[in-house]
This record gives structure tokens, sequence and C-alpha cells, in this order.
């Protein structure tokens, strides 16, 4: 079908240096926004160190030569704010990324952007920095990765998922291993992934030329290393279950029953890549009425995609006071499931999650660059390096049909599914 004429305007561009670090452009005159992009995550971490691309991430953000930590730290209170505003310094599964959100003025993203290229090529790691990251990581671990419920659902749910594949890993740490991290374990990991070849950078706002220039100023001098090879050998990606698969956890204080409902999809870029986007608002709209349109109806019953060059899951969430609903809510997302695979969706229904997957596609071409940002890093990780899948989105829509839902339901919507139930004392 054909959408409404709303232009993405110009693609993303990009150059690449002699040494191979990529850099990615798109004039704007308000986005200025930025960074730099390491194609490392927690899916790299050596066996027995988890935490140890999350402690490197740290340790590296933390000084360099050329500026004091007090500059660096001022600076950045003076354009970002706090930990949790406009900085985007963070990891996830497949990428590390040094920069931030949308700032005033282009001089304010140069000066922030200067920071963040000298703790790159200084990649200082120092017995400070080991032993003051180690410890705000393992607090970290506590508030976000354990206090948090969402969070402790989705890691135990990727863990649970798989069992020689590194999506598994947790990104923030396991806190027996972290301690047993050495300065010499996060130099040889700086070593062998910080290297031009496994980076990139992201500068939305300048012309091509601004970002050339800005390109070789900072790396135009740095040494050509390949990208090194995974240490993953691919055996376990996506299979359909054969077996369901439950967890419950028990967590006092809390005053809901937590459930995630996992299934296995394919990985990031596959053939269903734009179709799976369709099919979890089209999940979402129909699992309104099953957990929440009733009296013991759920606040909220989000439906997301996690995926990577090397994994892919699809989730259903709910959050219940009540736990004889624990089960009629499963059974009623079955059912959906069931009905998506045996006949066609609603056609309006149809349509109105197709255009709310076009909107979230073109919307950060149009007026959102910092999403635009997170898309460009998401595809520069995960082998779209090109970015022909990102700017392919109108036209791999317009081939979405009720159809291809269909087999995407048979395919990956099974009857055998991962659960993670977290339970009040």
């Amino acid at each position: 079908m054909r959408f409404e004429s709303i232009s993405s305007g110009k693609p993303v561009s990009f150059g690449d240096l002699p040494n191979g670090i990529r850099y990615y452009c798109r004039f704007d005159r308000v986005a200025n926004a930025g960074g730099i992009g390491v194609k490392c995550g927690s899916m790299q971490t050596p066996g027995g160190k988890g935490g140890l691309p999350h402690f490197v991430e740290h340790v590296i953000s933390r000084s360099t030569r050329r500026f004091s930590n007090r500059e660096i730290e001022l600076t950045f209170r003076r354009y970002f704010g706090g930990p949790d505003d406009d900085i985007n310094i963070r990891i996830d599964r497949y990428s590390t990324f040094f920069g931030h959100f949308m700032l005033l003025r282009p001089a304010h993203m140069k000066i922030c952007f200067d920071f963040f290229a000298n703790m790159l090529k200084d990649r200082l790691v120092d017995n400070d920095g080991l032993v003051v990251e180690r410890s705000r990581i393992k607090n970290e671990y506590y508030l976000v990765g354990m206090d948090i419920i969402q969070e402790l659902l989705h890691d135990t749910l990727h863990e649970m998922a798989y069992v020689k594949n590194p999506a598994r890993h947790r990104i923030d740490c396991v806190p027996e291993e972290l301690y047993a991290i050495t300065l010499a374990e996060l130099r040889s990991f700086v070593r062998r992934y910080y290297v031009s070849r496994n980076m990139f950078m992201v500068v939305l706002g300048p012309r091509f030329k601004t970002v050339e220039r800005m390109a070789w100023q900072h790396f135009g001098d740095w040494p050509d290393r390949p990208a090194p090879k995974p240490d993953y050998d691919m055996t376990d990606g996506y299979s359909p279950l054969k077996e369901t698969r439950v967890r419950e956890l028990i967590r006092p204080g809390i005053g809901q029953h937590h459930i995630t409902v996992g299934f296995p999809i394919e990985e990031f870029g596959g053939t269903n890549h734009y179709v799976l986007k369709v099919l979890i608002h089209i999940l979402e709209y129909l699992l309104y009425d099953q957990l929440q349109e009733h009296k013991q109806g759920v606040y909220r019953n989000p439906v997301d995609l996690s995926q990577s060059k090397w994994h892919g899951l699809l989730t259903v969430n709910f959050a219940t006071v009540d736990s004889d609903f624990v089960d009629p809510g499963i059974d009623a997302i079955m059912t959906v499931f069931k009905r998506l695979r045996e006949s066609f969706v609603d056609r309006d229904i149809f349509q109105a999650a197709l255009h709310r997957t076009f909107y979230e596609w073109v919307g950060p071409f149009v007026n959102d660059a910092n999403q635009l940002l997170e898309s460009v890093v998401d595809s520069a990780a995960n082998g779209d390096e090109d970015l022909v899948l990102l700017h392919s989105g109108r036209s791999e829509l317009e081939k979405v049909t009720r159809k291809k839902i269909i087999d995407a339901a048979n395919q990956f919507l099974t009857s055998e599914f991962l659960k993670v139930h977290i339970k009040p004392a």
C-alpha cells in the first residue's frame, strides 16, 4: 500500500577514513547530536568475566590526558545536565556509545565531541578507575538490574532463552565476577575491541565536509587495526522452542505479579524485519481488550522486540495484583496468537498498525534526531553498515500485507514459549 506523502528528506550519508573508521552524518540545522560508537557490548563478554565490557565503558569515560576530570565533569554538566539527561554514554548487548543527544548549537556539539574523541584516543585505564567504577557498577547492578522489575524480567528471559548465544550475558555485571576483573583484563579488552575498524562516528547536524574534517582531525592518525573475529560460533541462533520454559522468582516488597512471555524470532535484518515491527503493534491492540478492558484489567501490556545480528526475541509483558489472573492472562495471549495464526487480522487494525510503524520509521528523519542517532547506531553495529535496511523503511513497509502477518505469526508465535514470573513474597 502507499503511505501519505511525508518525506524522509535526505538520507544519512557516510564516508570512511583510510584506517577504516566510518563517519555517518546528515545535515540538519537543529540536530546537533552525535558521538562515537564501538561495535561491542555485553555479547562480547569473555567467559567468567560478567560486566567486563560495561566496566570498560565506565573507566574509559572518566578522563583524558588533555582535559582534567574537573573540566570534563563541568563541561558535561553545562551541556548535558545530570547523568540521566542529555548525555548518551551507554552500553547495550551489541554496542557501546560515547555521545549525547540534541544540543542547542553546533559549537556546543564540537566542544563535547572533542572530549569524547580524546577519551577514545587516550583509553586511560588506571587503578583509580578500577576501584571507583567497580563500586559504581555494583550499585548500578542493584539499582537498575535488580530493583527495576522490567530490567530483571528482560535479563532473566535472555538468560533462559539461550545456552551458547552471548545475548544471554547480562549488560551490567555478575557481581562475584566483577570483583575478579583485573587492570590487565580491562586493557586487553580495549586493545582488542577499541580499534579503528570496529568503531564509527555519528554526527547529525553539520554538513558532510565538516564531519569529514572532524573525522580526520580526531582519528586520521589512528593505526589501521582490523575488527576482531567473534568468539561465538553462531550455533545458537533462531529456532522454534520445542517445549515451554518457565522461571519463577520471588521478590519481597513488590505489589504485583510481573509476567513476561517470550518467543524466539529471527535476528536483526532478517526477511521479516519490518513485518515484525508491524506485528507488535497489531498484538498490542488485540491484547488490549484481553488484558485491560475487563474487571481484572491490567494497566499496560507492552509488546517488544529485542534483536541483534546474533539474536531475536519477541516479548509480551503485563503485571497484575491478582494472582488468579496470571494464568488466564497468559491463556488470553496464546488465544490471540492462535487467532492470528489461523485467520487474517482485521483490515482496519492492520492499516492502523502499518501506519503507526511507518510513523515510527519516518519520524526520526523528520523531527527526532535523537531517535535517528539511535537507529544509525543499531544499524552500524548489527550488519547494516551501509544503512540500506534503515533507509528502505518506506518501500519495505509498502510490501507488508496481511498474508505476511499471518505467515510471521505461524513462524514465530508458537504454542511453546518462555515465561518469567516475578511474584510478591
